[in-house]
């Protein structure tokens, strides 16, 4: 299917146009769409009624009939009105890219909740233009009997309002069901003091193989997620339970983010992404070898602060560094890692990091404790680190670093004290 990309140039852009409709170009392939030619107007703000001017209306017509063009695709989110005026003057299927971003997620989720949600996203965004699809499914198809007076029209839509409402109104309803389930599980986690750290990335920036790298190297094995190269290769959290070093904590892959993201996909996602405002630490996954890197960057920070995520603690990790040459890309005064998942360079530090980061408060102590006190000695040897361990006859001496927060329970059996 050929296609021609539409977008404007304004002084209030946000993200670079070429940037973006690069981006487009690439969404547009992901789902088998191939666009062979661009068209960009210059103007203040988008037209409200046509979205770019009648003359460049003209200009996408004539291009349409010479390259043989079967949709149309804007590099913005459409109005109802700015739909049905493109499409009444073109012809031509049209598609914008909240809608093209929303295709490619119906296509890629596989669990029940990703598809609710994309279900619940899709519907959003439906529900203000059901007065064009069905004027264009009558165009298409014909009218039925139904269909064939104004009164009879008007009363199939708003059946179709409603039902599509009552659709709204049941997803909703089973994503509270799920969101109370996930809220628990966070909650029982918060509970046994497990730490959670979530990447979090643009879209393909190499949040999965990072996750799989750390659990190369820690003894998670044969637990790996799924990674391809490829725009938002998979749109449900991953949750896996890492021990290294005698800590413990659950590392969360989420969902990819992009460039005019629509908002209700984000409104949608927003429980999936509920892991990552319960986060200890959040892993910025970043792809340094990606010519729009500040662009990418300064989109997932949008999102997060969309999101209210502020004031987490975040190392930012520059992902593909076997491919990058001369980046110079770095967050001034922030927690910085530059790693490669293909060589491996950098994870084994990486990893000791995050410890580092969710590692609580520490003692360092000197313990004797009896045999008899079976759970306090389980208890030291899971939860501190040994630096000396020796069988006595009173009991066991050790040389450990251990939480704070434990110490009262051995606290007794402090040598340092006992001495004093």
């Amino acid at each position: 299917m050929n296609a021609i990309l539409v977008g404007t140039i304004t002084s209030q852009d946000r993200y670079d146009w070429k940037d973006s409709l690069d981006e487009l170009a690439d969404l547009a392939k992901t789902l088998g769409i191939h666009p062979i030619h661009r068209i960009t107007q210059k103007i203040e703000k988008p037209n409200n009624k046509t979205y770019i001017g009648s003359g460049k209306l003209n200009e996408i017509w004539i291009a349409v009939h010479t390259h043989n063009i079967e949709i149309v695709i804007f590099d913005d989110e459409l109005s109802p009105t700015q739909l049905r005026n493109i499409q009444d003057f073109l012809e031509i299927e049209i598609m914008d890219r909240s809608y093209l971003i929303l295709k490619i997620f119906e296509q890629r989720a596989s669990t029940k909740e990703a598809k609710l949600q994309i279900n619940l996203a899709k519907d959003l965004y439906l529900l203000p233009r059901l007065s064009f699809l069905r004027e264009k499914e009558s165009r298409i198809g014909g009218t039925s009997g139904s269909l064939a007076t104004r009164g009879a029209g008007e009363t199939q839509k708003e059946l179709d309002r409603r039902h599509l409402m009552a659709e709204i109104y049941r997803i909703k309803e089973e994503l509270k069901q799920i969101k109370a389930m996930k809220l628990s599980q966070i909650e029982k986690r918060k509970k046994n003091d497990i730490p959670v750290v979530a990447l979090v990335g643009y879209t393909n920036a190499g949040k999965s193989s990072t996750m799989n790298s750390i659990l190369q190297y820690t003894d998670a094995e044969n637990k790996s997620v799924l990674e391809k190269d490829q725009l938002f290769a998979t749109l449900q959290t991953y949750n896996k339970k890492i021990e290294y070093d005698k800590k413990s904590f659950i590392l969360v892959d989420t969902i990819g983010f992009v460039s005019k993201l629509p908002h209700h996909l984000i409104e949608s996602f927003y429980q999936t992404l509920q892991e990552v405002k319960n986060a200890d630490l959040i892993l910025h996954i970043i792809d340094s070898s990606n010519s729009h890197i500040q662009q990418q960057y300064q989109v997932v920070c949008d999102v997060l602060y969309q999101l209210g995520i502020t004031d987490i603690p975040t190392i930012f990790v520059f992902t593909k560094w076997d491919k990058t040459i001369n980046s110079s890309m770095e967050i001034v005064g922030k927690k910085n890692i530059m790693i490669s998942n293909k060589t491996k360079y950098h994870i084994p530090d990486l990893i000791k990091m995050i410890v580092e980061e969710i590692s609580p408060s520490t003692i360092h102590s000197s313990f004797l404790i009896p045999y008899t006190e079976g759970q306090l000695i389980s208890l030291l040897e899971t939860q501190s680190k040994i630096y000396q361990k020796e069988y006595q006859d009173y009991g066991i001496f050790y040389d450990v670093e251990l939480p704070i927060k434990l110490y009262s329970k051995f606290k007794i059996y402090d040598l340092d004290l006992m001495v004093s």
